[in-house]
C-alpha cells in the first residue's frame, strides 16, 4: 500500500504541476547546478526554524509562482546569444544579392563583428547531385516477363539489394512506380520519381546529397544482382544511365578558390552561408549588420514577458501568500532601471507595469547610440534572471510562514545534508 501512495504522490505531482515547456533556463551546465546547490545550501544555514501550515493552497501557489519565474527566466534567456545573461547585442549577416547567397551570422561577437568583418564570394559551379535516368518506354506496354526480379545499389560504401515481383498484367509505368516506392522507402539517401513524356515514362533516381569526396568518382551505382533472382530490369529499365553526374561546389572568398561539396558551408565560424546560384563574374560582399527588427522584438517580448509575470503576481488571492510583497520586489526592479526611460519609448505605468511607445522606441534602436540608449534595459534584463533564480531557489519566502526560533548567533552554522530547502518537500504534498 505504501508504495501504491507513494506512486500517486508521484503521479500527481507530474500531472499537476510538472512543467510542459522545456527552456533554455532547464539545461543545466553542471556548474549551474552546483551554484544552485550551493545557494540553497545557504540559505538553509542562515535560515531561523519556520512553522509551516497544513495548507495545499499556499503551497500550491508557491508551486505555481517558482514555475512562471523559471519561465520568466527562461524567456529572457531565449532572447540572448549569451547563457548566463540578456544580450541587446543582435546583427545579422547580410548580402548585396540574396538571390544568389543567402548568410546567416553565427558568431558570438557581434559587438565586434559588425561593420568589421566581411569578404566577397564568386561562384562558379553549384555542388550537385548525381540524377540516373531510365530509359522513356511506352507507358502501356509490356517488356519485362513476369517473375521475381533484382538489382543492388552500391552508395556510400554500402551494398543494397531490391527484390521485386512482375506479373503479367503489369505495364511499364506499373513496374516504374513499383521501383518508385520500393527506393524511396529504403531510406538509402536516393529518391525516385517517375517522369512521363507524352505516352512514355523513364524511371529517374537522385541522390539525395551532392558532390563527391576525396576519391570518389560517383555517388552511387547500380548494377545487375548475382543473388540469382532474374536480371535484366537494369538494362530495360535503363537504371544505370547516368543524367547527370554529381558535382562540387567552386567559389572563392577574396579571390581565393575554394571547393565544398554542398551548397550549405560555414565560412569562419562567423557566416552560415548558402549560394543559390552563380555569380556570372560578379562578385557578392558578404558583411554583418546591427539587426534592428530582430532587437525592437526583443525589447517587446522584454517588456510583455514582465508585464506577464507583475500580472500573475497581482492575481494571487490567497492570504496566507505574500503576492504583495512578490509584487514589490519585481517591480522594483523595474524603477529602478526603467523609471527615467521615456525618452527610449518604455514608461512605468502606476500600476508597475511597462508601456512602450513604438514609435520612440524604434528610433532608440535604430539611432548611432543604441547600444548606450538600451543599456537601461539590457540592465534590467540581467536583474530580472537574477530574481528569478532566487524565487526558483526558495518560493515558500512568500508563504507566511511564522518563525519558531532563530539560530543560536554564536554557534557555528551547518547547512542540513537532508534538508535541501522547503520547497524540495513540497512535490510530497500531505503524503510524507
Amino acid at each position: 500500500m505504501a508504495g501504491i501512495s507513494l506512486n500517486g504522490a508521484y503521479n500527481h505531482f507530474i500531472q499537476d504541476y510538472l512543467s510542459k515547456d522545456v527552456s533554455q533556463a532547464d539545461a543545466h551546465r553542471k556548474d549551474e547546478l552546483r551554484d544552485v546547490y550551493k545557494s540553497i545550501a545557504k540559505i538553509n544555514k542562515n535560515s531561523p526554524l519556520y512553522l509551516l501550515t497544513d495548507d495545499d493552497t499556499s503551497r500550491n501557489d508557491a508551486i505555481e509562482i517558482k514555475e512562471k519565474a523559471r519561465r520568466l527566466q527562461g524567456s529572457i534567456k531565449n532572447l540572448s546569444d549569451h547563457e548566463d545573461k540578456s544580450s541587446l547585442n543582435h546583427s545579422s549577416a547580410f548580402t548585396t544579392d540574396e538571390d544568389k547567397v543567402d548568410a546567416s551570422y553565427i558568431g558570438k561577437t557581434p559587438e565586434q563583428d559588425i561593420g568589421n568583418i566581411g569578404f566577397d564570394i564568386e561562384v562558379s559551379q553549384l555542388a550537385q547531385s548525381q540524377v540516373n535516368r531510365g530509359v522513356f518506354l511506352p507507358k502501356d506496354a509490356s517488356g519485362l516477363p513476369a517473375d521475381n526480379y533484382a538489382f543492388d545499389v552500391r552508395i556510400e560504401g554500402q551494398e543494397y539489394e531490391f527484390q521485386y515481383s512482375i506479373y503479367s498484367n503489369d505495364k511499364n509505368i506499373d513496374v516504374q512506380h513499383k521501383l518508385e516506392t520500393l527506393i524511396n522507402k529504403a531510406g538509402i539517401g536516393l529518391t525516385a520519381s517517375v517522369i512521363e513524356d507524352g505516352s512514355r515514362s523513364a524511371l529517374e533516381i537522385s541522390s539525395t546529397h551532392t558532390g563527391l569526396k576525396s576519391g570518389e568518382i560517383s555517388q552511387f551505382e547500380i548494377f545487375e544482382s548475382t543473388s540469382g533472382l532474374t536480371t535484366g530490369s537494369v538494362e530495360y529499365l535503363g537504371l544505370d544511365q547516368v543524367a547527370a553526374p554529381a558535382a562540387n561546389a567552386h567559389f572563392t572568398l577574396n579571390g581565393e578558390e575554394r571547393v565544398s561539396i554542398a551548397n550549405h558551408f560555414t565560412v569562419g565560424g562567423k557566416f552560415d552561408m548558402h549560394i543559390k546560384s552563380v555569380t556570372d563574374g560578379e562578385p557578392i560582399h558578404v558583411g554583418v549588420k546591427k539587426d534592428n527588427e530582430a532587437l525592437m522584438n526583443h525589447v517587446t517580448s522584454l517588456i510583455n514577458n514582465y508585464n506577464s509575470f507583475v500580472e500573475d503576481a497581482s492575481g494571487i488571492t490567497d492570504k496566507k501568500f505574500k503576492s504583495a510583497k512578490l509584487r514589490s520586489e519585481i517591480v522594483g526592479i523595474a524603477q529602478a532601471h526603467l523609471s527615467k526611460a521615456a525618452d527610449i519609448g518604455i514608461e512605468l505605468e502606476p500600476g508597475g507595469t511597462l508601456k512602450i511607445d513604438e514609435e520612440l522606441l524604434r528610433q532608440a534602436v535604430s539611432g548611432s547610440s543604441a547600444s548606450e540608449s538600451l543599456q537601461p534595459v539590457n540592465n534590467f534584463a540581467d536583474s530580472l534572471i537574477t530574481k528569478t533564480k532566487e524565487i526558483s531557489v526558495d518560493p515558500m519566502k512568500y508563504v507566511d510562514r511564522p518563525v519558531v526560533n532563530y539560530k543560536n548567533p554564536d554557534s557555528r552554522d551547518y547547512s542540513s545534508p537532508y534538508i535541501t530547502s522547503e520547497y524540495s518537500g513540497m512535490m510530497f504534498n500531505n503524503y510524507c
